[in-house]
Formats: C-alpha cells, sequence, structure tokens
C-alpha cells in the first residue's frame, strides 16, 4: 500500500474505531504531512520505510522544535506505524529496532502570578459595571467573565471548555460535564461561589439562545465560542489590566493545579480534576510547588537572622 493511502486507512481508524477528536485528527494529518514532506516518501510502499528513513526526518526536524512537540511528532509516527502493523501491511513497526531518546529538560507549566490573575479579574468586573444589564455589550462582558472565572475554578482545557453543553452544567446541583480527551468524561464540582455567581448571570442572559445551539458559550453571532475567541477574551482583558506578560488559557490550568497543591491538596484529587490519565502527568506540578518552597525557604528561613 502506498504511503499516502495508507495514512488515509490510520486516520479513518482514529476516526472510527478510536473516536478521536478532530482537533487530535488535525494535528495527527499535519505530522504525517510533514513526514511526507521532508522524507519525500507520498508515493513509497509503506513495506519500503525503515528506520533510516525515520532517523533522516529526525535529523531534520530535531533542532526545529521543543522536546514537547519533538515528543508528539514522534508518538504520531509510533501510533500510524503500530496500526500498519496490527493491519498487517508492515511486517514489523521500524520503531522496534530504534533508541531515540530526547532530551526533555523538565520545563515548568508557566503559572499566572496571582496579582495577576487578581487584576484581570478586577477589570473584567470593573468593565461589566459601565453598561447596563439590557445591552449587548454587558451580555458579552458576562460571558468574558464566566469564561475566565470557569478556566480558574476548574482547570479545564480550552477545547474543553469551548465543547460544554448547555445541558451539561448543572447550576441545581452545582457540577459540570466534561468531555474530555479521548472521549473520557468526568464531573467537577461547581464550588467557588464567584464562578457560580456569575454562571448564573450569564444563563439568565443567554437561556433564550441555548434552544437552538449546542454549545453553551456563545460568540456574538450565537455560534459556538471557538478556542481562538477565548485567547482574545484573556489577551484583551490582560491588555486592559496592564498585565504585560503573554497569559494563556492553559496557563490558568497550570495555576490552580499548582495552587491546590501548594494548599496541600492530594495530587490524585488534581489529576481527576484535570483529567489527567496518569499520575505521572499530574507530577509535573510538584517540581512547580518544590520550586516555590525552594525560593521561600531562600529568602523567609529563619536561619537568616541567627548569627
Amino acid at each position: 500500500m502506498k504511503f499516502n493511502r495508507a495514512i488515509k486507512s490510520f486516520l479513518q481508524y482514529c476516526l472510527v474505531e478510536r473516536a478521536l477528536s478532530p482537533l487530535t485528527l488535525n494535528a495527527y494529518q499535519k505530522d504525517l504531512d510533514q513526514f511526507l514532506s521532508i522524507t519525500d516518501s507520498e508515493n513509497y510502499d509503506v513495506t519500503s520505510l525503515d528506520k533510516e528513513i525515520i532517523r533522516s526526518y529526525l535529523s531534520v526536524i530535531n533542532n526545529g522544535y521543543k522536546p514537547k512537540t519533538l515528543k508528539r511528532k514522534l508518538a504520531t509516527l509510533k501510533s500510524f506505524f503500530n496500526f500498519l502493523e496490527r493491519e498487517d501491511l508492515i511486517p514489523v513497526t521500524p520503531f522496534r529496532k530504534l533508541h531515540i531518546k530526547i532530551d526533555r529538560s523538565k520545563q515548568l507549566p508557566k503559572t499566572i502570578k496571582e496579582s495577576s490573575l487578581s487584576q484581570i479579574l478586577k477589570y473584567a468586573y470593573l468593565e461589566q459595571q459601565k453598561f447596563c444589564q439590557s445591552s449587548k455589550a454587558y451580555m458579552e462582558i458576562t460571558r468574558d467573565i464566566c469564561v475566565i472565572e470557569l478556566l480558574f475554578a476548574t482547570g479545564i482545557r480550552v477545547s474543553e471548555l469551548c465543547d460544554i453543553a448547555p445541558q451539561e452544567i448543572d447550576l441545581k446541583n452545582n457540577k459540570l460535564k466534561i468531555n474530555g480527551k479521548g472521549n473520557k468524561q468526568r464531573m467537577i464540582p461547581l464550588c467557588e461561589k464567584n464562578s457560580l455567581k456569575i454562571l448564573k448571570e450569564y444563563t439568565r442572559l443567554y437561556k433564550d439562545k441555548f434552544h437552538d445551539s449546542t454549545s453553551f458559550f456563545l460568540n456574538r453571532d450565537l455560534r459556538p465560542l471557538s478556542d481562538q475567541s477565548v485567547r482574545r477574551i484573556i489577551k484583551k482583558y490582560s491588555k486592559i489590566a496592564g498585565i504585560t506578560e503573554n497569559i494563556t488559557p492553559h496557563m490558568f490550568r497550570h495555576t490552580i493545579a499548582t495552587m491546590l497543591l501548594e494548599n496541600g491538596v492530594d495530587i490524585r484529587n488534581i489529576q481527576i480534576l484535570l483529567g489527567h490519565s496518569s499520575l505521572s502527568v499530574t507530577e509535573i506540578y510538584t517540581h512547580v510547588s518544590l520550586s516555590s518552597q525552594r525560593d521561600i525557604l531562600v529568602k523567609k528561613h529563619p536561619r537568616r537572622k541567627i548569627r
């Protein structure tokens, strides 16, 4: 089978049998298209692809991406070749004879300073107060605050936030149903009073719009809010608050996880909250916590006062 045909079969398998999300499928497609382009193997038969072609590909991309991205691209290729082996399209995956080590010098996840977070929320609420409750501007700002509060209250991914359906937010029992990676569902309790208050306000303003929508968060055209729109919302209120650092939606996830850990919350509870399939993924936040502890001990240890 030709390589380009094999890719189509693999993506179809990922869609139908593995039920992967459109975002994941799109990432797989891009990674495999890049492999085709760099190795010029579009019309190769899959049986002719060996470890030397993979080594050649790695030598080209090795210095152009961060370790995390390289690891993802390799994972895509491994998954693809494993599929070919299972389908008996190749006798054995070439990765069996490769030992690839990527230098993943531990990059700690970036978090938002507490002061910056406080300023963003403060100025977002101040913007809301400028408009009467019947105006479109008030509705949009209420939605924006709701997005920010929910990202911080729950630590959900931006894609998960955009995929929330109206029936998945239960404000009677204060819980939120999330469809995570790999279609894994989890329930998150909604306990934080500020986020609950703004959620109820947003629901009151938009409840008549939900009937024809599959999405809880809507843009001004009453279509589902996109990932890019959420990024623009964060950027907008960061600018209004005078925050110079580049804050992304994913940093809210890192921030809540780190703060919970530093407040003594068990790491397994944080794993369930974030929807991590493995505890090892969540453990990166222990490094952030240790970093913070080290900073405190350097600056505030009482030994400094003892002569």
